[in-house]
């Protein structure tokens, strides 16, 4: 059930855009205490002038500047499945039910045909909130959705459907672009994403995997094992990494 409380989203937006005022208001200051000092002509006006144009550019970096310079990052995996693209098409387009597959999703409903809100689970945090819309649908090939103009974060999803000759299965390519801004709008998209986005990519791609061919998701969560070295929680990713990809191949 979802937490009663405002969600995340919301008082995010607030403090962002709260923050965001903040900056501007901190680059302006130094700006006009950088300019003041320089025109003094002295040694205690050049020091104002290096201090306030140090204020400047910190607070330009953490918001204005920052938006504007945005750098767009794209994470990109793949996997085989053994089902026809027109089946893995037709469960994927059906967003609600990402959350059979994608962990980090809380729950997804569908807005309107080209619309869909989305809901990420915060450990401790209550919950995320982002709408997306479709901006690519040709069926049997490939889907591609973005969140909307209007909301905090920057990021955008596309999947294509190849399907292989022979009867070997089809090719599923999966990318996350997100924009890796330097201040303060990351930390909001970074809350959507997760902190390892190629993690997430692969993972979401693993359980897609599982789910289209057995029809489940095989977890080893809540089973218990003795305690693990690093070395050992090592070769356990490893291992089950490369046991996936020789499936996949």
């Amino acid at each position: 059930m979802a937490d009663a409380a405002l969600p995340v989203s919301d008082s995010t937006s607030r403090e962002l855009r709260y923050q965001h005022k903040a900056a501007w208001g901190a680059m302006l200051a130094g700006t006009v205490l950088s300019v003041y000092g320089w025109t003094r002509r002295s040694a205690s006006g050049a020091a104002l002038g290096v201090a306030g144009g140090a204020i400047a550019l910190k607070a330009a970096s953490a918001g204005p500047i920052a938006d504007l310079i945005g750098t767009d990052t794209t994470t990109i995996g793949s996997v085989t499945i053994m089902r026809s693209a027109a089946e893995l098409y037709t469960f994927w387009k059906d967003f609600e039910k990402a959350t059979r597959w994608m962990e980090q999703i809380h729950s997804v409903t569908r807005i309107d045909d080209g619309r869909t809100r989305w809901v990420r689970a915060l450990p401790g945090a209550g919950t995320l909130e982002w709408t997306t819309e479709v901006t690519e649908d040709i069926p049997n090939r490939s889907l591609a959705w973005r969140t909307v103009p209007e909301s905090d974060y920057g990021l955008t999803e596309r999947v294509e459907f190849l399907e292989l000759e022979a009867y070997r299965g089809t090719e599923v390519r999966y990318s996350l672009t997100y924009k890796l801004h330097g201040g303060l709008l990351h930390s909001a998209a970074a809350m959507v994403i997760g902190e390892d986005p190629q993690q997430q990519v692969r993972e979401n791609l693993r359980h897609f995997k599982m789910l289209m061919e057995a029809g489940e998701i095989a977890t080893i969560r809540g089973q218990s094992h003795g305690p693990r070295k690093l070395k050992g929680r090592l070769m356990e990713v490893l291992l089950r990494e490369e046991e996936w990809e020789r499936r996949s191949a």
